[in-house]
């Protein structure tokens, strides 16, 4: 099944509580796919990656407190994907924790 390009985008609080879910989130996308900024991931999954990570997310985060944003791009977003300075988002293999 092909995998489209998922950005992930989160802004969670600056208190024990939410930098402690703000790590827990961040190991949780490098399993997905890459870091790109400060809380942005750029993702390619299969709908049922997507799912999982769906999921764990709503498990993780705090919903009156925290924000997560999921971008989904197709492929002529991706072939449309302007970029200065370092690579486009590309398709790696991605390997789940």
């Amino acid at each position: 099944m092909k995998a489209l390009l998922y950005l992930v985008v989160y802004d969670l609080p600056a208190t024990k509580a939410g930098n402690k879910r703000r790590q827990r989130l961040h190991d949780l996308l490098c399993g997905y796919g890459a870091w790109k900024q400060y809380s942005l991931f750029e993702c390619f999954l299969t709908p049922k990656q997507f799912a999982s990570l769906q999921h764990q997310i709503e498990d993780l985060i705090k919903m009156g407190e925290d924000a997560v944003c999921i971008y989904v791009l197709d492929a002529t977003a991706v072939q449309r994907t302007v970029v200065y300075g370092v690579a486009p988002p590309r398709q790696e293999t991605t390997t789940i924790l």
